[in-house]
């Protein structure tokens, strides 16, 4: 990955965008989700364990050491302000603490853990953010930032978390504590996902699609099964398998071989950009998702990086996620062969095309067995279960444990999964959502278009619709689906 032009998608539960900040002023707040956040009196602007600074930056060092010493002087200039914006950060923060905006104490918590596990790995023998052959006068510059500037400044951040602010953090996890809270939530949602909807209007989806994808699961089991039985299955399978890292990374793979030879089956066109498999990096593993999407730097290929952390755990869901960032998924999306596609962010449809295209995979016979069939509901059952507790959290005024207690009785997840999916909700309010909103809009559409046509509807130029326009609103997307379908009954 290169510094100059760096951009970054984290889609797994999630997608992240990480722009360079090269030319820009340098700002340690929350990323993308500081933008969700802007009108909302919270320091969650500033704090946050998924996209927040701590993770965000150090894959921007790390990349400064990949592309060699020759070309480092622009990051020299760049990094240089780390001390000055972490600096500034702590005052926002304790401006935070005088008006009662703390972020909640779980995400400090996370946030604080990656911050010294980043002392950890700037200040050891073996960084991999500091260039080992140091005769370059910019290997030397920069190595010396490193070392003389940068690592103060965090453990100076990290000092403060641990000193002034963690004390004074509140447990309660949501929004509505703080004034305007509920209004900031709904924001949010519609910041992420481009749909406006009410709290009724969420939940309502939520149950639906969670009825739905229980009898689905239903229907893969035996005579005499219930959803909870077959889900205490599924649990202890999980518990007795030894899945190892290295099985996990296989096994993605060859789901992704997989799709990458099917899918003229439901798409007009067909990527050949490159896509491999790779370890998420280790200060990023215990406060991770699954994995993330990366798209291709320079002469480096796009890669699916996974979390090899617990492979027995995420072996369920090994060749669902494989999709959802591959292909048919992200890297379809981000690959497609397009002539003039709108560019940007919005999470509703580019996770939305991300989930839509797990039922998608379904029907194009991807997954290899009953078992990982299995495996692309109980995620169903997880992403629909957002819609209930992500509401739950910010406006229904529910505990952190509430909400990791929904989420334990209604998905097949282990406590720490469902830890690290909870505190991410209490994060980043209203991005999860757009997940399981943006797939349900798809498949709607799709079905009404199917529908009207008969005959004539064709999944391939339905795709297209969806696909070559590139990145816009979800209501745009609905009326491009129906503008095609006017055009073709």
């Amino acid at each position: 990955m290169q510094v100059k032009g760096f951009l970054t998608c984290l889609m797994a539960v999630l997608i992240m965008f990480c722009t360079s900040v090269q030319g820009k002023q340098l700002v340690a707040d929350s990323g993308f989700s500081a933008q969700a956040l802007k009108s909302c009196n919270t320091d969650l602007r500033y704090l946050n364990q998924v996209i927040g600074w701590q993770v965000k930056w150090p894959r921007q060092w790390q990349s400064t050491i990949t592309t060699g010493p020759d070309v480092a002087s622009e990051a020299i200039t760049t990094w240089s302000e780390t001390p000055e914006a972490l600096t500034q950060a702590i005052e926002r923060l304790r401006v935070g603490i005088t008006a009662e905006e703390t972020a909640p104490r779980a995400v400090v918590v996370r946030v604080q853990q990656q911050v010294r596990d980043l002392l950890s790995a700037l200040t050891s023998e073996n960084s991999k953010y500091t260039f080992k052959n140091v005769k370059h006068k910019n290997a030397q510059q920069w190595n010396a930032l490193i070392t003389e500037n940068i690592v103060p400044a965090v453990s100076a951040f990290e000092r403060f978390l641990h000193n002034e602010y963690l004390p004074v953090t509140v447990m309660a996890p949501g929004l509505s504590r703080l004034k305007g809270g509920d209004k900031c939530f709904l924001d949010a949602v519609t910041w992420w996902t481009s749909l406006s909807l009410s709290q009724d209007q969420i939940e309502v989806i939520g149950r639906r699609l969670l009825n739905e994808s229980r009898t689905q699961l239903l229907a893969t089991g035996k005579k005499g099964d219930t959803v909870a039985s077959i889900l205490t299955e599924l649990r202890n399978q999980t518990l007795a398998n030894q899945t190892t890292a290295k099985e996990l990374i296989s096994i993605s793979e060859i789901a992704l071989a997989r799709a990458q030879d099917k899918s003229l089956l439901s798409f007009s066109k067909r990527t050949e950009k490159e896509f491999i498999v790779s370890e998420m990096p280790k200060y990023m593993q215990a406060s991770a998702p699954a994995g993330y999407y990366g798209r291709a730097q320079g002469n480096a290929p796009a890669r699916y990086i996974i979390n090899p952390s617990r492979p027995h755990e995420r072996r369920l869901m090994a060749e669902v996620i494989a999709f959802h960032e591959g292909i048919p998924g992200h890297h379809l999306w981000l690959t497609y062969p397009r002539d003039n596609p709108s560019t940007g962010y919005n999470a509703g449809i580019l996770e939305g095309w991300a989930l839509y295209s797990e039922y998608l995979a379904d029907e194009m016979n991807l997954y290899s067995s009953t078992y990982d069939r299995q495996g692309m509901i109980t995620k169903h059952l997880w992403t629909a279960s957002r819609l209930i507790v992500e509401p739950g959290l910010h406006l229904r005024a529910w505990s952190r444990e509430d909400a990791i207690r929904f989420m334990l009785e209604n998905t097949v997840m282990s406590r720490t999964e469902v830890e690290i999916e909870v505190d991410r909700y209490i994060a980043m309010p209203g991005q999860s959502l757009s997940y399981m909103l943006g797939a349900d809009m798809i498949l709607s559409e799709r079905k009404r278009a199917s529908d009207i046509m008969g005959d004539a509807f064709d999944i391939a130029a339905f795709h297209d619709v969806i696909l070559e326009p590139g990145v816009r609103p979800l209501p745009e997307v609905r009326e491009n689906i129906r503008a095609w379908v006017q055009l073709g009954k």
